[in-house]
């Protein structure tokens, strides 16, 4: 009889104990039939959805759901079929979740089981081929999608979503540092997964963007996987940009397609030289952006202000000076050393209230003077800004 009771303890013990092939931990062993991953970018977190199946006797049953996976309480189980229905879900003193199910009838029955994870992440990477020639810009883009945990996953649907979350976790420290990310870190290198026919495919959910891949994948544990989302072509204007006497060369675009995440861009010019590796920003679909490319060697732009003088004076009720109306006169002088047109566009930041004076083709826009001009090949060109404006008197 003891040692009845005995092997009767032993296996019940073990019931509840087994470590489940399930990436949350039941108290029954099971094997989940599909899974899905939804990463997050800069949270570190996944949202993990498994359809599980339980073997259920008739009447009420009971489970219990535990491991270091689940993460503050977060998590989701529901039947699909109608003939069991999920009675309460509490927790224990040992930090587990007791899960009670009603069945009509003994049976296999399939279950959707949810929770967020730690120790996943995505970043995204560019390399853009730009020629000059026909004005086209040839973007690739690739997703690093980060698995930092201990776990295989198998023949699992991944998805990745583009957007800041409502939510936030206490501790939470806003994602981890780059190059573990990016699969730099000791011991972890990148697998590459190339582009197969069926390309990524994009949802809107409220005002996030969520990336599906259109097939299972499998998923190691701490590694870094290199998805090639499909090519994009994008015309290009090139503009030289005179910023606060600053110049810098500047690659406007409109994106017609599915939103791009923010992230690095390699771009490559003529016979495959490197220009340099810049921001690339957020973009929305029909939304016009830029990528800032540092400057170029064959143009010069040179800001001198040549001169600064007081104009009138306004005088208060008590004939005491209130304020000045001054003027300032800029020069600017651009040089085209190459033997290609440049458009040109010159910001210059004006004082509240300025107006404009021997209008040059100068307009008012957001606080700043605005020209756009054209400088042809080996060309010399002088720009004058002129304005007047308040100075209070103090």
């Amino acid at each position: 009889m003891k040692r009845y009771i005995l092997i009767m303890g032993v296996l019940f013990l073990f019931f509840l104990a087994f470590t489940s092939l399930s990436h949350a931990l039941l108290s029954q062993s099971i094997n989940p039939d599909e899974s899905w991953l939804t990463i997050y970018q800069d949270i570190d977190r996944a949202w993990v959805a498994e359809k599980v199946t339980l073997s259920l006797h008739q009447g009420e049953n009971r489970f219990f759901l535990t491991g270091d996976n689940l993460l503050q309480e977060r998590f989701y189980f529901h039947p699909f079929d109608s003939s069991t229905s999920l009675k309460t879900i509490s927790t224990t003193p040992a930090n587990r979740y007791q899960i009670e199910i009603a069945a009509q009838q003994a049976g296999s029955y399939s279950f959707l089981l949810s929770f967020f994870m730690s120790g996943f992440n995505w970043k995204e990477r560019y390399m853009a081929i730009w020629d000059e020639k026909s004005a086209d810009l040839y973007l690739y883009p690739s997703v690093f999608l980060s698995n930092r945990k201990n776990i295989n996953w198998k023949n699992v649907h991944v998805s990745w979503l583009l957007g800041q979350p409502a939510f936030l976790f206490s501790g939470d420290k806003g994602g981890f540092p780059e190059d573990e990310a990016l699969g730099a870190a000791e011991g972890i290198q990148p697998q590459v997964m190339m582009t197969r026919e069926k390309s990524v495919t994009m949802e809107r959910v409220s005002e996030y963007q969520v990336f599906h891949l259109p097939y299972t994948i499998d998923l190691p544990a701490q590694s870094v996987l290199q998805v090639f989302p499909e090519l994009r072509k994008f015309p290009v204007k090139e503009i030289i940009r005179i910023d606060k006497g600053n110049l810098k060369r500047v690659l406007k675009m409109k994106s017609e397609g599915d939103p791009l995440p923010e992230g690095w861009v390699t771009i490559f010019g003529d016979n495959q030289s490197v220009l340099g590796t810049f921001q690339f920003p957020w973009v929305r679909t029909q939304e016009e952006f830029e990528i800032a490319i540092g400057t170029i060697k064959t143009f010069q732009a040179e800001r001198k202000e040549k001169s600064y003088k007081r104009l009138k004076v306004d005088w208060n009720e008590d004939r005491n000076i209130a304020s000045f109306w001054s003027e300032i006169i800029i020069e600017f002088d651009l040089v085209n050393h190459s033997n290609t047109a440049k458009p040109v566009e010159i910001i210059e930041p004006l004082p509240v209230g300025a107006k404009l004076n021997d209008n040059q083709g100068w307009r008012w826009e957001d606080g700043s003077a605005h020209l756009e001009i054209i400088v042809e090949p080996e060309q010399e060109q002088k720009i004058i800004l002129r304005y007047e404006y308040r100075e209070v008197w103090s």
